[in-house]
């Protein structure tokens, strides 16, 4: 019997068999989690009253919209939506809900399970061989990952500092009853009216700073819904049992907060993995003073003491909290109205700017948020208030940093770390430390950077935020590669990605496996980095970032330009640059260097030149120094095969005299590269033959396997073309080991075996390259076998 299965991305909807699929994997949703997907996509053609969905789901009326919202929330995580983009359910205000995904109906012929949707097309799945034009060509690294990596650190996790300002400082102290490693709050159950949903993020946020204020160890409200929403399917005892698992937690505290006629009663229970839980209630008017008598209750039951009272107006407390609550469910139109509507925010302009620039940050308009940041740091609650200041000061380092401008960007953290006291504050000054030391990297303070490193992962660590320290050792991985240590960046970023997908956080996923993309190619790796972009591809849908849906496609074509896949590579940047962001340098110097390689690759010179001309013109001045020289080398190649001299004299230094060996410091590889061929067309052997050597020397002081071909890629055939036959072996020796996975060593293998009429090394070496072109083209002659005693005659004049 055929059943009739609803097909949208990468989902089939199997109502009769009571299942949804995705990919080649089984999606186990509750039972309410089902009916709520099944009803909006049953009623696709219309808007769906809330009273109807909660007859629907839950076959009675008298259920509050928390409980209802919880429903929709896990419906649209199950099929990889949010209440920001809305791409599948969305929220119809005032009313209720819709499904708007695009849905195809269909009759399967085999059995629900037996069918399996692909993730992507097929044809980009596996790498592919065909035939197309090459060129020697060097490899045009990875530019900005720091600036978006810094910048998801700084405000993600920045926005658990929407606290109250004037909260104390105080000492972390032994806790007496419970001993734990850290403290994880959970979001609570909430039991209300309509109005009240935002309780359940606001009040859980509320909970969790109050006993930060008190010395406790407790992770940023963020980290903990990144691992929640990482659960295919949520309840109290699985979320407590997954975070605990996450964060090695010995305590997790649920709550209930519960509206009756007089007021609210908030419960909390702080639950160790073993041993006696620590029940506590309390009541009041209103959710915030509740929450709060709450929380001092279980501080008294943990053996702690109160933190010192500062001035606080309950109105303006929920203002707050309730901004927060849609933050962290990425509601910022949400959590925006909030926050313009509230007159207590409105008496201060210092404190509504700074929040409305953080949901900017977040909505990716970075324009907006530094002005806005601007304007606070002239108004007197910034300039009376140091901790508040430091806060907005490194909120817009991290704007500055995001896009690009990494000077500027430092002189915000240098200037908030200086407010901030050594002890105490170890969420914002580990923030502060790391964005600090990002900065650095560019400039090339490496040791300083890494200084600044550790002191973050140190403060983060003593915080809580075990998300946080990812942050900072994905960043670390990004300093490896800038130092060009690719194969040391892997272990770092291979290691926080992962932790990453367990935390649910998708953006630092993306942006690291970014990261270990460009390591893994240095490395030669391309079927590793293959599997990564594939890993990032297959979350495609759900970014909403511009930079990062850019950033995504230009990852995927930097490995399809290795694969030799030129067509689909030159169809996904043409994608990027339609899409790009105006005010991303970075990206935009990227992309266009991604250009110019692949029209270099296809010998298309003229259209080479012309780009990088463009990119070289409008190259940041930070961030992306390292990536320039490849580029630099592109061009000069180009101009030279055009016959444009003069132009090609003027990118680099000609005067230079060749360094006797790369000392302490090796050189930058591609301008050797550059400047060797430079002198070899000159006429100039012998001055070639010294910038080969040291750029030889270069690229295996720095152990870089891109690299090593690089060199002998350009250097074996000037060494074939002059006869040295025993010199190019030993060159083409040097990257053999490579040979059977990087088209260009099998193209020199090819060459050398060729000149050197080693007819069955030939053939074989043929066969290897063949099957690794793609869309290049091996040359003909190479094609045809070698002729008779060719190689006798070359060793003879060679040696």
């Amino acid at each position: 019997m055929t059943r009739e299965v609803h097909e949208f991305g990468e989902f089939r909807f199997i109502a009769s068999a009571r299942e949804l699929w995705r990919a080649g994997g089984r999606v186990e949703l509750p039972r309410r989690t089902f009916e709520c997907l099944e009803h909006l996509i049953a009623h696709r053609d219309r808007a769906v009253g809330r009273d109807e969905l909660v007859a629907a789901v839950f076959g009675r009326t008298d259920v509050s919209d928390a409980q209802l919202g919880q429903v929709v929330l896990r419906a649209r995580r199950a099929v990889d939506d949010d209440g920001n983009a809305q791409r599948v359910i969305r929220t119809i205000p005032g009313f209720g809900y819709r499904w708007v995904a695009d849905v195809h109906v269909r009759a399967p012929q085999a059995p629900a399970g037996d069918a399996v949707l692909s993730s992507s097309d097929e044809s980009a799945a596996q790498p592919m061989s065909a035939t197309a034009a090459s060129a020697h060509r060097p490899r045009v690294r990875r530019i900005g990952t720091i600036a978006a990596i810094l910048a998801t650190v700084l405000l993600a996790t920045g926005l658990a500092t929407m606290r109250r300002w004037h909260a104390p400082n105080v000492e972390p102290v032994a806790m007496h009853l419970l001993p734990s490693d850290s403290i994880v709050v959970l979001p609570l159950q909430v039991d209300g009216l309509r109005e009240d949903a935002w309780v359940r993020l606001g009040a859980m946020d509320l909970i969790a700073d109050r006993l930060r204020e008190a010395g406790l160890i407790v992770p940023p409200s963020e980290s903990v819904l990144s691992m929640l929403h990482a659960q295919a399917e949520s309840s109290a005892d699985r979320d407590a049992q997954h975070v605990r698992e996450t964060t090695t937690a010995r305590l997790v505290v649920r709550g209930k907060a519960t509206r009756s006629a007089s007021g609210w009663k908030v419960e909390l229970s702080a639950q160790p993995a073993q041993g006696i839980a620590v029940p506590v209630q309390f009541a009041e008017r209103d959710a915030v003073q509740a929450a709060r008598g709450a929380t001092d209750l279980l501080l008294a039951a943990l053996g702690r003491t109160l933190p010192p009272e500062a001035e606080r107006e309950t109105a303006f407390d929920e203002t707050l909290q309730r901004a927060r609550a849609a933050m962290l469910a990425n509601e910022l139109d949400t959590a925006r109205s909030i926050l313009t509507a509230s007159p207590e925010l409105a008496q201060s302009p210092a404190q509504l700017n700074y929040r409305l620039a953080q949901v900017d940050f977040r909505a990716g308009q970075l324009d907006r948020a530094e002005a806005s940041l601007n304007e606070v740091l002239d108004q007197p609650g910034a300039t009376d208030d140091p901790r508040f200041r430091a806060q907005v000061l490194t909120a817009r380092g991290a704007t500055r940093v995001r896009r690009g401008a990494f000077a500027d960007g430092g002189r915000d953290f240098e200037s908030a770390l200086a407010l901030l006291p050594q002890q105490g504050n170890p969420l914002e000054r580990g923030l502060a430390l790391v964005g600090r030391g990002n900065t650095l990297v560019p400039e090339h303070r490496f040791d300083e950077a890494l200084a600044d490193f550790g002191a973050a992962r140190v403060a983060l660590e003593s915080a809580g935020d075990a998300l946080g320290v990812a942050r900072v050792d994905a960043n670390l991985g990004i300093l490896e590669l800038y130092r060009g240590r690719p194969a040391e960046a892997i272990g770092y970023l291979a290691g926080a990605a992962d932790r990453f997908q367990s935390f649910g956080a998708l953006h630092e996923f993306l942006l690291t496996l970014t990261g270990l993309i460009d390591a893994q190619l240095a490395m030669l790796q391309r079927d590793e980095a293959w599997a990564s972009v594939e890993r990032a591809w297959a979350l495609r849908e759900r970014i909403t970032d511009p930079d990062q849906r850019v950033d995504l496609m230009l990852n995927r074509a930097q490995v399809l330009l290795g694969y030799g896949r030129y067509h689909e590579a030159d169809v996904l940047l043409t994608q990027a640059r339609g899409g790009m962001p105006t005010n991303n340098a970075l990206l935009t110097a990227r992309a266009r260097a991604l250009s110019a390689e692949l029209e270099a690759r296809q010998t298309h010179w003229r259209e080479a030149a012309d780009i990088a001309k463009t990119a070289l013109a409008e190259w940041p001045a930070s961030g992306a120094d390292a990536d320039r020289a490849p580029l630099v080398l592109i061009r000069q190649r180009a101009l030279l095969a055009l016959g444009a001299t003069d132009e090609a004299a003027a990118l680099l230094d000609r005067a230079r005299a060749v360094p006797a060996s790369p000392g302490e410091q090796p050189g930058i590889v591609a301008e050797a590269i550059a400047m060797a061929e430079w002198t070899q067309q000159r006429g100039d052997a012998a001055t070639a033959e010294r910038w080969f050597g040291y750029a030889g020397a270069s690229a295996d002081r720095r152990g870089v396997p891109a690299e090593i071909v690089a060199v002998a890629q350009a250097y074996a055939p000037v060494l074939l073309d002059a006869g040295a036959s025993g010199q190019a072996a030993t060159v083409v020796g040097r990257v053999a080991p490579w040979a059977s996975r990087d088209f260009d060593c099998a193209l020199l293998q090819l060459r050398l075996f060729h000149a050197l009429d080693q007819r069955d090394a030939w053939f074989n070496a043929l066969r290897l390259a063949q099957g690794l072109a793609g869309e290049r083209e091996i040359p003909q002659t190479l094609t045809r076998e070698p002729p008779f005693g060719a190689g006798r005659a070359l060793q003879l004049s060679g040696n």
